[in-house]
């Protein structure tokens, strides 16, 4: 087995893995969903006393390319995560992507808003 595939099983085995740190994911793209395994992480807002509105921060979907319809990320993609100890049920739209080296794809996202019809 070569390195990457080694690299593979063991972010499937523990990053991703629900029992672990992964939670499971909904891609909505289109007409079309997608269950998938991704880790979400999301800034925690701390008050150091100074003023940091200048500085954004954003919450970021990881997950593997090998998951995701014809391998590719896109813009615009959108997630939803259930409740889970860490979060409560929330939506994600994908504003940017990422690919690192390990396959992994991470989303730089917002939270959508969800307006009530």
């Amino acid at each position: 087995m070569a390195f990457r595939d080694d690299l593979a099983d063991d972010l499937n085995a523990n990053f991703f893995n629900v029992e672990e740190f992964g939670e499971t994911v909904t891609l909505k793209r289109g007409n079309a969903e997608v269950t998938l395994q991704g880790l979400f992480d999301t800034p925690v807002a701390e008050s150091s006393g100074t003023d940091v509105s200048a500085i954004e921060h954003y919450p970021r979907l990881f997950v593997r390319q090998a998951d995701l319809p014809d391998g590719k990320p896109t813009k615009n993609d959108c997630f939803v995560l259930g409740s889970t100890g860490f979060h409560s049920a929330i939506s994600l739209i994908a504003l940017d992507f990422v690919f690192e080296k390990d396959g992994v794809v991470v989303y730089r996202c917002k939270h959508k808003e969800i307006k009530n019809a």
